[in-house]
């Protein structure tokens, strides 16, 4: 029994091994930043076939960075990889102990994390793409289209690389908070909807009270709901922000398509470029994604090229 027990484990063992040598791409974590306490990381993975341009795609759902989704994070990510793309699987603080202002300030770190050390992974800085879906689709567009944030006077080399971005390609993303689905329905002061879908803690906006020091709630509605606005990226977009592609579903219960329909509007009134696909039939998600990432793919040939 143990003999075949030994075998059994070699056959999986060996079989693990072969598995990761024919595998197009190394792939290695590094810390890109260590904020209360905690290490947040980023998965590079590096094709055989490397073009020098860099795709950092968000593992994120539900305002949540899981890393036990790990696998299907990198498996969404195999079509960029495939086409020649070194990826950047980025994790970010998650709901509900940090809310969306903390994740987009560890997105943006990301992005001058990877431009920064470009060099060390054969990636030209000037050729930076981002993508994700649903929260992960947010995030990354208000990454791309908040204003950058680099410090030049920063004493820390990293906080004066810019957040700028080259291109964003992302599913069913929710763009404006202030106008979800209807005009003037702010779904950020929506609790009850909040609880309901479990993304409540992502809006729970605290500000640093040093006499205490403790964060404490915001409450002020007008100071939340310029926040809310600051989260929106329909509603932050200006004439700089980065070509755009945007791909929904149009029986999405969650996120309606209005929200993409939004951002197209506006990127088009600012003459960015901007496309829009609408997937017939198509709720939060649907079978295929990994192979409507081929258009992503085309996107970011003409727009990193």
């Amino acid at each position: 029994m143990r003999k075949i027990i030994l075998s059994i484990l070699l056959t999986l063992v060996g079989n693990s091994l072969f598995a990761q040598a024919e595998l197009p791409f190394s792939q290695r974590e590094t810390t890109y930043d260590r904020r209360d306490g905690a290490s947040l990381t980023l998965t590079i993975l590096t094709p055989k076939n490397a073009n020098g341009k860099g795709i950092i795609s968000l593992m994120s759902g539900n305002f949540v960075s899981d890393y036990n989704s790990f696998t299907a994070y990198r498996e969404r990510a195999l079509p960029f990889v495939r086409h020649g793309y070194t990826v950047f699987l980025v994790m970010h603080r998650s709901a509900p102990r940090f809310a969306l202002p903390d994740m987009l300030e560890d997105v943006q770190r990301a992005v001058q994390f990877v431009r920064y050390h470009a060099a060390d992974y054969n990636i030209d800085p000037a050729r930076l793409g981002i993508t994700g879906t649903s929260s992960g689709g947010h995030l990354a567009l208000l990454t791309a289209l908040s204003k950058d944030v680099a410090d030049p006077i920063s004493k820390d080399p990293i906080a004066k690389v810019s957040t700028r971005l080259q291109a964003v390609a992302v599913f069913c993303p929710p763009t404006d908070l202030l106008n979800f689905g209807r005009t003037d329905y702010n779904l950020a002061a929506d609790k009850p909807t909040l609880v309901k879908v479990g993304v409540l803690g992502a809006f729970g906006y605290t500000n640093w009270d040093s006499a205490t020091r403790t964060y404490i709630p915001i409450d002020n509605l007008q100071q939340r709901r310029k926040i809310d606005s600051l989260m929106s990226p329909a509603q932050v977009a200006g004439k700089n922000a980065p070509p755009t592609f945007l791909m929904h579903g149009d029986k999405d219960p969650l996120v309606p398509i209005q929200q993409s329909q939004t951002l197209a509007t506006r990127l088009h009134y600012l003459h960015v470029p901007v496309k829009l696909v609408v997937k017939p039939g198509a709720a939060h998600g649907w079978k295929g994604m990994d192979e409507d990432e081929h258009e992503f793919n085309a996107w970011f040939d003409l727009h990193l090229r």
